[in-house]
């Protein structure tokens, strides 16, 4: 190096040297205002070439040093993520141990020694959480989102947080962000929709549940939860008293899906409730000869029950047995509804219909007890009564969900444990055997 600079530098005194040898004139170079200085040719080109020289050697100096000091930054930061990463791993150490009051300071001070470094900001998070403390863990993760604002694990950890402490608000307001810049991020998706359920925003979870497929693709599960989605928008409607366009979703998502029984039973039912009685039965009554499931029985007889139109009831359930007499759904309801309007010699008729074709219920019995007992048969009666079921129990048949078997009293849309629609049944009522069935447990009152 020091080879080429003595190179240069002779190279520059030769040629200066050739021109001052052949150039004697000089230069007025004015300095300021009326003060001059004449200066010889060569002069000036040395003065030029110096101050070039100088401005140059000026900034390599500052860059020199913006280095130097560049590197001292580097160097204090890896000893800063170093001591950060010693504390981290002592207190993940601690974590699992068990030592929670140890893990915590040990990670608190990694956060403060190095904010860059996020795994002690999910690791305290973690802490926080199992510690109860959901307030801490939320305030540490804004700490790290001011850090890392496009950070999207910092942003799904906040998420949890504001869950945790009920801010359901606040987390979609963050769900939304990172689906704003990337709306094929399934995970988010999923939560901005469960977040809309728990909010009851049907027609936005329908909306993020379209995008989801889109993202994820038509797999039979997204498809289904759509289908319930919509569903669930259409009884929103119908609450809201806005019948008119609950019934437009209602039949859009029939055409799609016609074995969607919640979706006949809310037409039904929207017919009725908006004074339509005869086309909401016309509905339930096709809904019933084309699945076959009890459920349109018993909205059948709740409705009228409530419209107390009782004559109405037996009229239609009268119909229906018209089509199939031997019908056990059928007889077996119909005795029941006679057993509420004290038809009791006729529901009777009905009742011994079903259990001659070797069905065999709780509920059947019950209802043969109350029969016997409002017709004055007292042995019969407790001879019914004490097969199976205890009267307060049999009266009311449950309802099993064919998913996870979870049982209720009243028909829903939707099962609360397991988050399906259009699962509840009445099992054991769909294969009538000749030979007598066991005590279903559904309906053991136990």
């Amino acid at each position: 190096m020091n080879r080429v600079a003595s190179i240069v530098v002779l190279a520059v005194v030769i040629a200066f040297s050739y021109f001052a040898f052949y150039n004697h004139g000089t230069v007025n170079l004015t300095v300021w205002q009326s003060r001059n200085v004449e200066l010889p040719v060569v002069g000036l080109v040395l003065l030029s070439m110096g101050l070039g020289a100088a401005i140059v050697f000026t900034l390599l100096a500052i860059r020199g040093i913006r280095r130097s000091f560049d590197n001292f930054q580097v160097s204090i930061k890896k000893k800063r993520r170093a001591k950060a990463e010693e504390l981290y791993n002592r207190g993940v150490d601690a974590h699992l141990s068990g030592k929670m009051r140890q893990a915590v300071k040990l990670l608190e001070e990694a956060v403060e020694k190095d904010t860059e470094f996020l795994l002690p900001f999910f690791r305290l998070g973690t802490v926080y959480l199992a510690l109860g403390q959901t307030q801490k863990a939320l305030e540490l993760h804004q700490k790290a989102l001011e850090a890392h604002p496009g950070n999207l694990r910092v942003q799904l950890f906040l998420v949890d947080d504001y869950l945790a402490v009920g801010q359901l608000s606040e987390a979609a307001d963050v769900l939304n962000k990172i689906i704003s810049k990337d709306d094929s991020n399934r995970t988010a998706l999923i939560s901005l929709r469960k977040i809309q359920e728990q909010q009851g925003d049907w027609d936005a979870a329908v909306e993020t549940q379209r995008k989801l497929i889109k993202a994820a693709g038509k797999e039979r599960e997204h498809l289904d939860h759509l289908i319930g989605l919509r569903y669930q928008a259409a009884t929103a409607h119908l609450e809201n008293k806005d019948t008119e366009r609950a019934v437009k979703t209602l039949k859009d998502l029939l055409k799609e899906a016609p074995d969607f029984v919640a979706a006949t039973v809310a037409l039904g039912d929207a017919r009725i409730g908006s004074g339509k009685v005869d086309d909401g039965l016309r509905i339930l009554m096709e809904g019933y000869d084309r699945h076959q499931n009890p459920v349109f029985l018993q909205v059948i007889e709740e409705k009228l029950m409530k419209k107390e139109n009782p004559r109405k009831l037996i009229e239609t359930f009268r119909t229906l047995l018209d089509r199939s007499p031997e019908d056990i759904f059928l007889n077996l309801f119909y005795g029941k509804i006679c057993l509420r309007l004290e038809m009791v010699d006729e529901g009777y008729m009905a009742l011994k219909k079903v259990e001659a074709s070797g069905y065999d219920s709780p509920f059947l019995h019950a209802l043969l007890g109350e029969m016997n007992a409002r017709r004055a048969r007292y042995e019969e009666a407790m001879e019914e009564f004490s097969r199976y079921v205890e009267l307060s129990d049999g009266l009311h048949p449950r309802f099993i969900c064919g998913n996870c078997q979870h049982t209720v009293d009243t028909w829903a849309s939707r099962c609360e444990s397991c988050g399906r629609w259009n699962s509840f049944t009445l099992p054991g009522l769909t294969k009538p055997s000749r030979v007598p069935a066991t005590m279903p447990q559904y309906e053991s009152g136990e």
